[in-house]
Protein backbone atom coordinates (compact mmCIF):
# COMPACT_ATOMS: atom_id res chain seq x y z
CA UNK A 1 0.00 0.00 0.00
CA UNK A 2 1.27 3.25 -0.75
CA UNK A 3 -0.65 6.49 -1.34
CA UNK A 4 -1.12 10.46 -0.72
CA UNK A 5 -3.93 12.17 1.11
CA UNK A 6 -5.26 15.44 2.44
CA UNK A 7 -4.68 15.52 5.95
CA UNK A 8 -7.64 17.22 7.20
CA UNK A 9 -9.96 14.23 5.60
CA UNK A 10 -8.03 11.97 6.99
CA UNK A 11 -7.97 12.70 10.38
CA UNK A 12 -11.78 13.46 10.04
CA UNK A 13 -12.10 9.73 7.99
CA UNK A 14 -10.26 8.21 11.12
CA UNK A 15 -12.16 9.74 13.93
CA UNK A 16 -15.40 8.76 12.30
CA UNK A 17 -14.23 5.17 11.96
CA UNK A 18 -12.63 5.01 15.33
CA UNK A 19 -16.48 5.26 16.85
CA UNK A 20 -16.99 1.22 16.25
CA UNK A 21 -13.14 0.50 17.99
CA UNK A 22 -14.13 -0.30 21.59
CA UNK A 23 -12.21 1.06 24.44
CA UNK A 24 -11.82 -2.21 25.59
CA UNK A 25 -12.06 -4.42 22.89
CA UNK A 26 -12.90 -8.25 23.60
CA UNK A 27 -10.36 -9.76 21.50
CA UNK A 28 -7.08 -7.94 20.63
CA UNK A 29 -7.44 -7.50 16.71
CA UNK A 30 -10.82 -5.56 17.50
CA UNK A 31 -8.69 -3.13 18.56
CA UNK A 32 -7.62 -2.28 15.13
CA UNK A 33 -8.55 0.16 12.29
CA UNK A 34 -8.78 -1.62 8.66
CA UNK A 35 -7.31 0.15 6.09
CA UNK A 36 -8.45 -0.50 2.48
CA UNK A 37 -6.90 1.55 -0.76
CA UNK A 38 -8.06 0.57 -4.08
CA UNK A 39 -9.14 3.04 -7.13
CA UNK A 40 -7.56 6.65 -5.99
CA UNK A 41 -9.78 5.86 -2.42
CA UNK A 42 -9.27 5.32 0.72
CA UNK A 43 -11.86 3.32 3.10
CA UNK A 44 -11.25 3.36 6.74
CA UNK A 45 -13.28 0.39 9.15
CA UNK A 46 -14.08 0.21 12.54
CA UNK A 47 -15.97 -3.05 13.76
CA UNK A 48 -16.52 -4.24 17.66
CA UNK A 49 -19.04 -7.26 16.16
CA UNK A 50 -22.31 -5.71 17.01
CA UNK A 51 -21.79 -1.77 15.52
CA UNK A 52 -19.45 -0.83 12.71
CA UNK A 53 -18.53 2.61 10.96
CA UNK A 54 -16.97 2.83 7.87
CA UNK A 55 -15.59 6.35 6.16
CA UNK A 56 -14.05 6.63 2.43
CA UNK A 57 -12.36 9.71 1.17
CA UNK A 58 -10.17 10.83 -2.30
CA UNK A 59 -6.47 10.15 -2.59
CA UNK A 60 -3.59 9.11 -4.46
CA UNK A 61 -3.01 5.51 -4.75
CA UNK A 62 0.41 4.39 -5.87
CA UNK A 63 -0.23 1.29 -4.59
CA UNK A 64 -3.25 -0.28 -3.24
CA UNK A 65 -3.46 -2.98 -0.53
CA UNK A 66 -5.47 -3.33 2.78
CA UNK A 67 -4.02 -3.30 6.61
CA UNK A 68 -4.85 -3.45 10.14
CA UNK A 69 -3.29 -1.21 12.41
CA UNK A 70 -4.18 0.28 15.95
CA UNK A 71 -7.06 2.69 15.27
CA UNK A 72 -7.10 4.77 18.49
CA UNK A 73 -2.74 4.95 17.78
CA UNK A 74 -3.21 5.70 14.29
CA UNK A 75 -6.26 8.36 15.24
CA UNK A 76 -3.90 10.24 17.68
CA UNK A 77 -1.40 10.61 15.31
CA UNK A 78 -2.96 11.64 12.10
CA UNK A 79 -5.30 14.20 14.04
CA UNK A 80 -1.64 15.42 15.47
CA UNK A 81 -0.56 16.24 11.90
CA UNK A 82 -0.45 19.67 10.40
CA UNK A 83 -3.63 20.28 7.92
CA UNK A 84 -1.71 22.33 5.88
CA UNK A 85 0.67 19.19 4.37
CA UNK A 86 -0.69 15.73 3.08
CA UNK A 87 0.30 12.76 4.51
CA UNK A 88 1.61 9.84 2.82
CA UNK A 89 1.22 6.11 3.89
CA UNK A 90 3.20 3.26 3.14
CA UNK A 91 3.51 -0.45 3.90
CA UNK A 92 7.26 -1.20 4.52
CA UNK A 93 7.02 -5.09 5.68
CA UNK A 94 4.63 -5.51 8.44
CA UNK A 95 4.92 -1.74 9.66
CA UNK A 96 2.79 1.32 8.34
CA UNK A 97 4.93 4.51 7.82
CA UNK A 98 2.62 7.81 8.13
CA UNK A 99 5.03 10.74 6.51
CA UNK A 100 3.78 14.36 6.75
CA UNK A 101 5.77 17.39 6.51
CA UNK A 102 9.14 16.66 8.72
CA UNK A 103 6.80 13.96 10.42
CA UNK A 104 7.83 10.53 9.82
CA UNK A 105 6.15 7.54 11.96
CA UNK A 106 6.35 3.68 11.83
CA UNK A 107 3.51 1.96 13.32
CA UNK A 108 3.12 -1.83 13.43
CA UNK A 109 0.63 -3.23 11.51
CA UNK A 110 -1.80 -5.73 13.12
CA UNK A 111 -2.65 -9.20 11.72
CA UNK A 112 -5.22 -8.40 9.01
CA UNK A 113 -6.41 -12.61 8.77
CA UNK A 114 -7.69 -12.12 12.32
CA UNK A 115 -9.84 -9.61 11.48
CA UNK A 116 -13.79 -10.47 11.29
CA UNK A 117 -15.63 -9.59 8.29
CA UNK A 118 -17.56 -6.69 8.07
CA UNK A 119 -21.20 -6.56 7.86
CA UNK A 120 -22.28 -6.36 3.83
CA UNK A 121 -25.30 -3.97 3.63
CA UNK A 122 -27.35 -5.91 1.36
CA UNK A 123 -29.59 -2.87 -0.49
CA UNK A 124 -31.56 0.00 0.15
CA UNK A 125 -34.74 0.48 2.21
CA UNK A 126 -35.71 3.77 1.33
CA UNK A 127 -34.58 7.62 1.38
CA UNK A 128 -34.97 10.05 3.97
CA UNK A 129 -33.78 13.67 4.59
CA UNK A 130 -30.54 13.83 6.68
CA UNK A 131 -31.16 16.61 8.57
CA UNK A 132 -34.94 15.52 9.53
CA UNK A 133 -33.60 12.20 10.47
CA UNK A 134 -30.89 13.45 12.40
CA UNK A 135 -33.16 15.59 14.15
CA UNK A 136 -36.01 13.57 15.27
CA UNK A 137 -33.24 10.38 15.79
CA UNK A 138 -30.98 13.09 18.74
CA UNK A 139 -34.62 13.91 20.44
CA UNK A 140 -35.93 10.17 20.45
CA UNK A 141 -32.38 8.54 21.36
CA UNK A 142 -32.68 10.96 24.69
CA UNK A 143 -35.40 8.86 25.93
CA UNK A 144 -33.57 5.38 25.36
CA UNK A 145 -32.75 3.82 28.82
CA UNK A 146 -29.14 2.91 30.01
CA UNK A 147 -30.05 0.04 31.91
CA UNK A 148 -28.26 -2.78 30.16
CA UNK A 149 -30.00 -5.51 32.37
CA UNK A 150 -32.84 -4.00 30.41
CA UNK A 151 -32.07 -4.63 26.95
CA UNK A 152 -34.46 -3.37 24.92
CA UNK A 153 -35.03 -0.11 26.68
CA UNK A 154 -31.81 0.92 25.69
CA UNK A 155 -32.96 0.72 21.95
CA UNK A 156 -34.77 2.96 19.55
CA UNK A 157 -37.69 1.49 17.67
CA UNK A 158 -38.22 2.22 13.79
CA UNK A 159 -41.63 1.48 12.60
CA UNK A 160 -41.73 1.59 8.91
CA UNK A 161 -44.82 2.38 6.71
CA UNK A 162 -45.41 4.17 3.17
CA UNK A 163 -45.00 7.03 4.19
CA UNK A 164 -43.18 8.04 7.52
CA UNK A 165 -41.03 6.56 9.53
CA UNK A 166 -41.89 6.53 13.41
CA UNK A 167 -38.94 6.76 15.80
CA UNK A 168 -39.68 5.40 19.46
CA UNK A 169 -37.92 4.96 22.75
CA UNK A 170 -38.63 5.05 26.62
CA UNK A 171 -37.19 3.73 29.36
CA UNK A 172 -40.35 3.29 31.29
CA UNK A 173 -40.53 7.08 32.86
CA UNK A 174 -40.66 8.89 29.44
CA UNK A 175 -41.04 8.16 26.03
CA UNK A 176 -40.32 9.75 23.30
CA UNK A 177 -42.17 9.64 19.48
CA UNK A 178 -41.40 11.53 16.33
CA UNK A 179 -42.41 10.93 12.74
CA UNK A 180 -40.12 11.75 9.87
CA UNK A 181 -41.03 11.21 6.47
CA UNK A 182 -39.27 8.84 4.03
CA UNK A 183 -39.42 7.43 0.26
CA UNK A 184 -39.60 3.39 0.51
CA UNK A 185 -37.67 1.57 -2.48
CA UNK A 186 -40.15 0.90 -5.41
CA UNK A 187 -37.72 -2.41 -5.88
CA UNK A 188 -35.62 -4.26 -3.39
CA UNK A 189 -33.43 -7.27 -3.51
CA UNK A 190 -32.80 -10.17 -1.39
CA UNK A 191 -34.02 -13.03 0.74
CA UNK A 192 -34.65 -14.06 4.17
CA UNK A 193 -33.24 -11.64 6.98
CA UNK A 194 -31.48 -10.40 4.56
CA UNK A 195 -33.73 -8.94 2.29
CA UNK A 196 -34.43 -5.09 3.15
CA UNK A 197 -37.70 -4.12 4.78
CA UNK A 198 -39.71 -1.62 3.65
CA UNK A 199 -43.06 -2.23 6.50
CA UNK A 200 -42.47 -3.42 9.90
CA UNK A 201 -40.37 -2.73 12.98
CA UNK A 202 -36.50 -2.98 14.08
CA UNK A 203 -35.38 -2.18 17.20
CA UNK A 204 -32.07 -0.63 16.82
CA UNK A 205 -29.33 0.25 19.64
CA UNK A 206 -29.39 3.69 21.03
CA UNK A 207 -25.97 4.63 20.12
CA UNK A 208 -26.14 3.17 16.96
CA UNK A 209 -28.86 5.67 16.50
CA UNK A 210 -26.81 8.38 17.91
CA UNK A 211 -24.01 7.98 15.85
CA UNK A 212 -26.09 7.76 12.59
CA UNK A 213 -27.31 10.95 13.81
CA UNK A 214 -23.85 12.55 13.61
CA UNK A 215 -23.02 12.12 10.28
CA UNK A 216 -25.88 13.40 8.76
CA UNK A 217 -25.73 16.73 7.76
CA UNK A 218 -27.99 19.69 6.62
CA UNK A 219 -27.73 18.56 2.69
CA UNK A 220 -27.74 15.01 2.59
CA UNK A 221 -30.14 13.05 1.29
CA UNK A 222 -29.69 9.44 3.74
CA UNK A 223 -29.95 5.61 2.39
CA UNK A 224 -31.59 3.83 5.09
CA UNK A 225 -31.53 0.16 5.45
CA UNK A 226 -33.14 -2.48 7.73
CA UNK A 227 -33.17 -6.05 7.62
CA UNK A 228 -34.66 -8.61 9.74
CA UNK A 229 -31.10 -8.48 11.62
CA UNK A 230 -29.31 -5.37 10.61
CA UNK A 231 -29.84 -1.43 10.50
CA UNK A 232 -27.78 0.71 8.47
CA UNK A 233 -27.57 4.55 7.29
CA UNK A 234 -25.41 6.40 4.68
CA UNK A 235 -24.33 9.37 3.64
CA UNK A 236 -21.66 9.88 0.58
CA UNK A 237 -18.51 8.92 2.12
CA UNK A 238 -20.37 7.33 5.84
CA UNK A 239 -21.73 4.46 6.57
CA UNK A 240 -22.95 3.30 10.51
CA UNK A 241 -24.18 0.00 10.85
CA UNK A 242 -25.70 -1.78 14.29
CA UNK A 243 -26.87 -5.27 15.11
CA UNK A 244 -30.55 -4.92 15.54
CA UNK A 245 -31.66 -6.14 19.33
CA UNK A 246 -34.00 -8.68 20.67
CA UNK A 247 -37.66 -7.39 21.71
CA UNK A 248 -40.02 -4.97 21.10
CA UNK A 249 -41.07 -1.52 22.66
CA UNK A 250 -44.61 -1.30 24.25
CA UNK A 251 -46.91 0.29 21.68
CA UNK A 252 -46.91 3.91 22.42
CA UNK A 253 -50.39 4.60 20.51
CA UNK A 254 -52.12 2.57 23.69
CA UNK A 255 -50.19 4.76 26.23
CA UNK A 256 -50.30 8.46 24.30
CA UNK A 257 -53.59 9.95 25.79
CA UNK A 258 -56.20 11.26 22.95
CA UNK A 259 -58.36 13.12 25.62
CA UNK A 260 -57.22 15.58 28.26
CA UNK A 261 -58.73 17.53 31.17
CA UNK A 262 -56.39 20.56 31.07
CA UNK A 263 -54.20 22.05 28.40
CA UNK A 264 -51.90 24.28 28.86
CA UNK A 265 -49.58 26.17 26.57
CA UNK A 266 -46.24 28.42 27.80
CA UNK A 267 -42.84 29.43 25.96
CA UNK A 268 -40.32 26.63 25.81
CA UNK A 269 -37.48 29.03 26.96
CA UNK A 270 -39.27 30.10 29.67
CA UNK A 271 -40.39 27.20 31.53
CA UNK A 272 -37.05 25.33 30.70
CA UNK A 273 -35.16 27.85 32.94
CA UNK A 274 -37.61 27.83 35.76
CA UNK A 275 -37.00 24.50 36.13
CA UNK A 276 -33.12 25.24 35.97
CA UNK A 277 -33.88 28.12 38.48
CA UNK A 278 -35.13 25.63 41.27
CA UNK A 279 -33.37 22.72 40.31
CA UNK A 280 -30.19 23.43 42.55
CA UNK A 281 -32.15 22.43 45.39
CA UNK A 282 -32.94 19.13 44.63
CA UNK A 283 -31.33 16.15 44.65
CA UNK A 284 -31.49 13.21 41.92
CA UNK A 285 -34.51 11.78 42.67
CA UNK A 286 -36.32 14.49 44.32
CA UNK A 287 -39.66 15.84 43.33
CA UNK A 288 -40.99 18.99 41.51
CA UNK A 289 -44.08 20.60 41.74
CA UNK A 290 -45.64 22.38 38.49
CA UNK A 291 -49.28 24.28 39.54
CA UNK A 292 -51.24 24.72 36.78
CA UNK A 293 -53.33 27.77 36.24
CA UNK A 294 -54.64 30.52 34.04
CA UNK A 295 -52.70 32.88 33.63
CA UNK A 296 -49.47 31.40 35.25
CA UNK A 297 -47.39 27.72 36.41
CA UNK A 298 -45.63 28.24 39.15
CA UNK A 299 -42.48 25.72 39.65
CA UNK A 300 -41.88 24.79 43.14
CA UNK A 301 -39.81 22.54 44.67
CA UNK A 302 -37.32 22.05 48.18
CA UNK A 303 -37.56 21.16 51.58
CA UNK A 304 -36.88 23.00 54.53
CA UNK A 305 -33.14 21.72 55.50
CA UNK A 306 -32.42 22.07 51.69
CA UNK A 307 -34.28 25.21 51.17
CA UNK A 308 -37.25 25.95 49.08
CA UNK A 309 -37.68 27.81 45.97
CA UNK A 310 -40.36 28.67 43.32
CA UNK A 311 -40.32 30.57 39.92
CA UNK A 312 -43.62 30.84 37.58
CA UNK A 313 -44.20 31.92 33.90
CA UNK A 314 -47.10 32.86 32.09
CA UNK A 315 -49.14 30.61 30.90
CA UNK A 316 -52.66 29.83 28.93
CA UNK A 317 -54.60 27.07 30.20
CA UNK A 318 -57.90 25.53 29.21
CA UNK A 319 -59.79 23.42 31.21
CA UNK A 320 -59.10 22.55 35.12
CA UNK A 321 -56.46 24.08 37.61
CA UNK A 322 -53.96 21.35 38.46
CA UNK A 323 -50.74 20.32 40.35
CA UNK A 324 -48.87 17.75 39.46
CA UNK A 325 -45.01 16.48 40.31
CA UNK A 326 -43.18 15.53 38.32
CA UNK A 327 -38.93 14.40 39.05
CA UNK A 328 -37.28 17.54 37.19
CA UNK A 329 -34.64 16.00 35.33
CA UNK A 330 -36.61 14.05 33.18
CA UNK A 331 -38.85 17.26 32.55
CA UNK A 332 -36.34 19.12 31.31
CA UNK A 333 -34.98 16.82 29.01
CA UNK A 334 -38.30 16.12 26.76
CA UNK A 335 -38.62 20.18 27.24
CA UNK A 336 -35.61 20.09 25.70
CA UNK A 337 -36.40 18.52 22.52
CA UNK A 338 -39.49 20.83 21.64
CA UNK A 339 -37.46 22.71 19.24
CA UNK A 340 -40.35 25.67 19.30
CA UNK A 341 -41.03 28.70 20.86
CA UNK A 342 -43.71 27.80 22.86
CA UNK A 343 -44.93 24.38 24.26
CA UNK A 344 -48.24 22.87 24.63
CA UNK A 345 -48.19 20.60 28.61
CA UNK A 346 -51.22 18.03 28.02
CA UNK A 347 -52.80 16.73 31.44
CA UNK A 348 -55.84 14.12 31.93
CA UNK A 349 -54.81 13.79 36.00
CA UNK A 350 -52.16 14.76 38.28
CA UNK A 351 -51.42 10.83 38.48
CA UNK A 352 -51.34 10.36 35.36
CA UNK A 353 -48.91 10.88 32.19
CA UNK A 354 -48.53 14.34 31.12
CA UNK A 355 -48.27 14.67 27.25
CA UNK A 356 -46.16 17.43 25.82
CA UNK A 357 -45.22 18.81 21.66
CA UNK A 358 -44.34 21.83 20.06
CA UNK A 359 -47.96 23.94 20.08
CA UNK A 360 -48.42 24.19 15.98
CA UNK A 361 -46.48 20.52 15.60
CA UNK A 362 -47.81 18.02 17.37
CA UNK A 363 -47.09 15.39 15.37
CA UNK A 364 -43.40 16.05 14.55
CA UNK A 365 -41.92 15.55 18.24
CA UNK A 366 -44.09 14.20 21.33
CA UNK A 367 -43.16 13.54 24.14
CA UNK A 368 -44.79 11.47 27.33
CA UNK A 369 -43.86 11.88 30.89
CA UNK A 370 -45.03 10.00 33.78
CA UNK A 371 -45.78 11.68 37.02
CA UNK A 372 -44.57 11.35 40.75
CA UNK A 373 -47.27 9.65 43.03
CA UNK A 374 -46.38 12.73 46.25
CA UNK A 375 -48.19 12.55 49.75
CA UNK A 376 -48.48 16.03 49.94
CA UNK A 377 -48.34 18.78 47.04
CA UNK A 378 -49.47 21.47 49.01
CA UNK A 379 -47.30 24.30 48.84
Amino acid sequence: MKLTIDTDKLADAAQWALRAVPGNPPAPVLAGMRLEAADNTLLLSGFDYDHSARAREDCEVSEAGTLLVSGRVFTDLVRGFPKSRATTLTLDGTDLTLSCGTAHISLPTLPLDDYPALPAIPGVSGTVDGAVLAEAATKVAAAAGSDDTIVALTGVEFTLSDTALVLSATDRYVFHVADVPWTPSKTVKGRGRNRPLTQGRALVPGDVVRDAARILGADDQAELTVTGSLFAVSVPGRWVTGRLLDGALPGYAALFPTEFASVATTGTEALADAIKHVMPLLGKTDPMILDVTDGEITVRAGTDDQGRGRDRVHADLEGDPLSIVFNPGLLLKTLQQIDAPVTQVNFTTPTKPALLHAADQPDTFRGLIMPIRHTSISG
